[in-house]
């Protein structure tokens, strides 16, 4: 009797994990296709241009900064899975993040909530990329100008 009362609580628990895994997977391809689609195409292009000539300007790249605090918020309330987040985007939240954290630290000055769940995101994927045996990549100021100039030509 006990054993079938363990099997039918943990196949009960299954039944409700399953469809959340599945919803978090549909979720998470709805923000891939957005991501890659040709109008955040566009706009990740035009953030990295403007970057690239003015190193100042950060302008273009807030909405891509707020698409992942976003996903970042979606992630820390669970409504997005961490791993298929850091599968999927963690390059591109990794780079956006290491070239826009002086500006987002001088945002956040006079915004302290602005970007706050891409702040608590940030050591989450670096903990699983650490898992990977990969560890945190060293993000050179060389790279993160290659990074710039891959976005750049996305459009």
């Amino acid at each position: 009797t006990l054993a079938a009362l363990v099997i039918s609580f943990c196949s009960l628990a299954y039944q409700i994990w399953r469809p959340g895994l599945v919803q978090a997977a549909d979720l998470l391809m709805r923000f891939e296709q957005n991501f890659f689609g040709p109008e955040k195409a566009k706009q990740r292009s035009l953030a990295a241009t403007n970057h690239i000539k003015n190193p100042e300007d950060f302008h273009e790249m807030e909405d891509i900064l707020d698409f992942f605090e976003t996903i970042a918020m979606l992630t820390r309330k669970r409504a997005l899975d961490r791993y298929m987040v850091w599968h999927t985007f963690d390059y591109w939240i990794e780079r956006y993040y290491a070239i826009a954290l002086p500006y987002i630290h001088s945002r956040q000055q006079k915004e302290p909530g602005l970007w706050a769940d891409l702040n608590w995101l940030i050591p989450e994927l670096e903990h699983l990329q650490s898992k990977t045996g990969n560890g945190n990549v060293a993000l050179s100021p060389d790279a993160l100008r290659a990074f710039l100039a891959e976005e750049a030509s996305e459009a």
